[in-house]
């Protein structure tokens, strides 16, 4: 359900905030996804967020590069925002055409099993995916648990209900990183790698939770997006 044009101000707001975003860096980071044809000012960010200037007023390459920068997924983006998402495959913006997106299931990360391709019965919705953004064999997974939140009560980090996107092709373990493991007993889990002194471990941002050895742990994939649950229709 497209959300009135009222209320997109505050979302584009609220958005920014979730992610710890000034204006000024939401700003640079339409530059870096969208090249100098998709690079919103800060001044123009400021305007849409109090609702002086439309939303839809923007070109479609500014949408999709402001869209990408407060990561919001293709599907919440036209949800929401009633637009269409377009892309520019030829240079300098002059060839616009419909951004191709691609309908992955979306299973719940507590009971979803190995191998998750086969897995049908722990498939709750599906995420519509832009192609550019798809990786093969992804996995979209819906967080149950809270060992990466952060912050007091659990406010921040991965939360319970958000959503992640994971890419199965990405294995190799580097620190800082969040990956999605099998480890035999406890299931599915999403940890980081950390370092300390001579020794590695995947653990969780909430302490609460006991670190796991990378020994004792199977791969499923790198975590390369996050979309929380508060933006999600």
């Amino acid at each position: 359900m497209t959300a009135p044009l009222s209320d997109l101000p505050r979302w584009l707001r609220e958005r920014r905030a979730g992610l710890g975003l000034r204006q000024d860096e939401v700003a640079r980071l339409t530059a870096l996804h969208g090249g100098e044809a998709g690079s919103v000012t800060q001044p123009y960010l400021s305007r849409l967020e109090r609702g002086t200037r439309p939303l839809g007023a923007l070109t479609p390459a500014r949408q999709d590069a402001l869209r990408r920068a407060l990561e919001i997924s293709a599907g919440e983006w036209v949800a929401r925002t009633g637009l269409p998402l377009l892309t520019t495959p030829g240079a300098g913006g002059e060839l616009l055409g419909t951004l191709d997106l691609i309908r992955v299931p979306v299973r719940a990360l507590a009971s979803a099993g190995l191998p998750l391709s086969e897995d049908h019965g722990s498939v709750i919705d599906h995420e519509l995916v832009p192609a550019r953004e798809h990786r093969p064999g992804m996995l979209v997974l819906e967080v149950q648990g809270d060992s990466m939140s952060t912050g007091e009560g659990g406010a921040g980090g991965i939360r319970p209900g958000d959503r992640i996107y994971v890419d199965p092709g990405d294995l190799d373990l580097r620190e800082g990183r969040v990956y999605v493991l099998h480890v035999p007993g406890l299931g599915l889990t999403v940890k980081r790698l950390r370092r300390y002194g001579p020794h590695v471990w995947l653990t969780s941002d909430n302490p609460d939770h006991p670190p796991v050895k990378p020994e004792e742990a199977t791969v499923v994939g790198r975590v390369y997006f996050h979309q929380p649950r508060g933006n999600r229709l």
